[in-house]
């Protein structure tokens, strides 16, 4: 089948989409159900039409309680309202409630610059900057000398690192678009050695925003990389330029708003963890089953082998940078891990974190490898070349994502890359350690089958913790688990990276970056929690908790008694006579509805939808024995 250019074609066409929308109007006059039909609908094939349509209803219906909202700002120097049904319904698609404000047209820089406008009372949580090329690449005669030219790139540069620099400043996390290429070649291939040249100017302002964006912490949204593939002429449209100024054509809004959602949805913490796949004719050629390990297709020698092999070279490359590999199949299990000792196999036994071959359907799959991670239904994607089995995965299981699977295996790597599904806005070495770390905790398991008892198993773990201020080194990673924990996260509060930073330096937060090794291996930073001392009201200070989370990989092993005793002991030497802590629940936090009890914390109130609790220091808690404690109460 021909493909369109810039078309979502790893979601599949909806076959009544007339009839789902009515659905989902109906619906959206009780509440949340609409919302949820929305959702489903989105995670469809659509056009601009269909998706200005749902965007018109999304804004009727308000999203469940439950469902994370982000307010994003939209600003650029050119026109940008037929982008934002695609950003709404991007983010729709991954489960992310936006509200979006733009800017009246040319007027982004004294938004930044005013400090009562209406960007500043949108008080944005992230900020979109859509630059087209014209507005940063200066005009200059073709003669001008280099030294000229790199003066006035310069300039265009830092007036723009001045601005994100005021936008970071509140809070708020910045996406810079690169410029989309618009200038004609003068010269042809001889361009780029005119230096005055704009191409040679729009590819120089490239390099430098990139490097600028690295050294400042701001994101980048880069829709000429990931629309290379497709045609630039696909993304752009000359004629609604000249009459609209419109940068992006309408017809790639939904395509535009997908590539920026995905970044959004990462703030948020949205992104998926695992990938699970299918083994015959997903992995390699054949069925393993009949045609024996001789006999399956995977490697050197066929066109049709070696697509397979470049599939699981790309499997490998997402594992090495973080992603857990799963297996869901429908196979005898000692043949299915036999196959992996075929010669050619890229991928090995141990490279998946958890392994189900059986004849039960795929979905209990799914939900046995969820449950064996400790993670959600919505952290996972389910890869498989069986359209039927999708099909069959979409209708009993909505939160995980089913990529539309091409039917040629050399096109599963363009389908699995286009998606989005892995979009990262951060990568930490404990990011890279995940698969080493999920495999560790598969020993840690074996280690507690044959101890006799959990005190036992837990000395057995001869475990340390470090724990002390949260660093600047520590702040990417700190962010990440911040917007990504669900579980055990007490109040369930996102901050941006810029948040964060300015919390390490306000002397009145306390902050805790916990670090926890054992026989096993190093688990990296596996609890956060941000604290404010203010006045008590009786004279004296308390210390609220603002954020206690901590990584679902260290369940049951009381590390949350050890850092309880931390926060008391740090609290008290900060002056303070309490500890309050908050408990907002969650459709996902259930775990941790009664850790303050458990810590000895008493009952403070609440105000409906969160409850308070009191720890007096005159008695805190001991840390337990098993855990090694070595605190450092001092930033470096």
């Amino acid at each position: 089948m021909k493909r369109t250019p810039l078309e979502l074609d790893w979601l599949p066409p909806h076959a009544d989409f007339e009839g789902a929308l009515s659905h989902a109007r109906i619906l959206s006059e009780t509440g949340a159900a609409g919302w949820h039909a929305l959702r489903a609908l989105s995670g469809h094939r659509l056009d601009f039409l269909q998706t200005t349509r749902i965007d018109r209803l999304l804004r009727q219906t308000p999203p469940p309680p439950e469902v994370p909202r982000l307010r994003l700002a939209l600003l650029g120097s050119f026109t940008l309202e037929h982008l934002v049904p695609g950003l709404r319904v991007g983010a729709l698609r991954r489960g992310l409630a936006l509200e979006v404000h733009v800017p009246p047209y040319g007027q982004w820089r004294q938004e930044i610059l005013t400090p009562g406008s209406g960007l500043a009372a949108f008080a944005p949580e992230a900020v979109l900057i859509c630059s087209a090329e014209s507005d940063l690449v200066p005009s200059l005669p073709l003669t001008t000398p280099e030294a000229e030219v790199e003066a006035a790139l310069d300039a265009a540069i830092a007036d723009l690192v001045q601005a994100w620099r005021r936008l970071r400043a509140t809070g708020t996390a910045v996406i810079q678009q690169l410029p989309i290429r618009a200038a004609a070649p003068l010269f042809g291939h001889f361009d780029r050695l005119v230096p005055a040249s704009p191409g040679a100017m729009a590819a120089e302002i490239e390099h430098r925003l990139i490097r600028a964006a690295r050294a400042e912490g701001v994101l980048i949204l880069d829709p000429m990389a990931a629309a290379r593939a497709e045609g630039i002429d696909a993304l752009q449209d000359r004629l609604m330029w000249l009459h609209a100024k419109q940068h992006v054509s309408p017809a790639a809004g939904p395509w535009f708003g997908d590539q920026a959602a995905r970044i959004l949805a990462g703030l948020r913490g949205l992104t998926r963890k695992v990938l699970v796949l299918d083994l015959d004719n997903t992995l390699w050629g054949g069925v393993i089953g009949d045609d024996g390990l001789d006999g399956i297709v995977i490697g050197e020698g066929s066109a049709r082998g070696e697509a397979f092999k470049a599939f699981q070279l790309y499997c490998k490359a997402l594992r090495e940078r973080g992603v857990l590999l799963a297996v869901s199949s429908k196979n005898d299990p000692a043949r299915a891990e036999a196959a992996f000792d075929h010669p050619e196999m890229v991928l090995r036994r141990a490279d998946f974190a958890a392994f189900v071959a059986n004849w039960t359907d795929k979905g209990q799959g799914l939900q046995r490898i969820a449950q064996e991670l400790n993670l959600g239904l919505d952290a996972l994607v389910f890869f498989d070349d069986n359209p039927a089995e999708r099909a069959l995965l979409r209708e009993q299981f909505p939160e995980v994502a089913v990529p539309e699977v091409p039917e040629q295996p050399e096109d599963y790597v363009r389908c699995l890359a286009a998606s989005g599904l892995f979009e990262t806005v951060a990568h930490t070495a404990d990011d890279a350690r995940r698969a080493e770390q999920y495999a560790a905790n598969a020993e840690r398991r074996r280690l507690e089958i044959v101890a006799p008892d959990m005190d036992s198993f837990l000395a057995g773990l001869d475990m340390e913790m470090r724990i002390g201020p949260v660093e600047r080194v520590d702040l990417v990673r700190v962010t990440q688990l911040i917007n990504k924990t669900n579980q055990f996260n007490l109040t369930t509060r996102r901050y941006t990276e810029a948040e964060v930073e300015a919390m390490i330096a306000d002397p009145d937060i306390l902050t805790f970056c916990v670090r926890l090794t054992d026989r096993f291996g190093d688990n990296g930073i596996v609890c956060v929690v941000l604290g404010r001392l203010r006045p008590d009201g009786e004279g004296g200070r308390l210390l609220e908790v603002d954020t206690w989370l901590m990584s679902c990989r260290v369940l049951g092993r009381r590390v949350e008694e050890a850092v309880a005793a931390v926060i008391a002991g740090a609290a008290r030497d900060a002056g303070a006579s309490t500890v309050v802590g908050c408990y907002r629940p969650t459709p996902k936090n259930g775990m941790v509805a009664d850790l303050f009890p458990r810590l000895g914390f008493h009952p403070a109130g609440g105000d409906g939808h969160s409850a308070l609790w009191r720890l007096d220091l005159a008695a805190p808690p001991p840390p337990p024995p098993h855990i090694r404690l070595s605190v450092n109460p001092v930033r470096q």
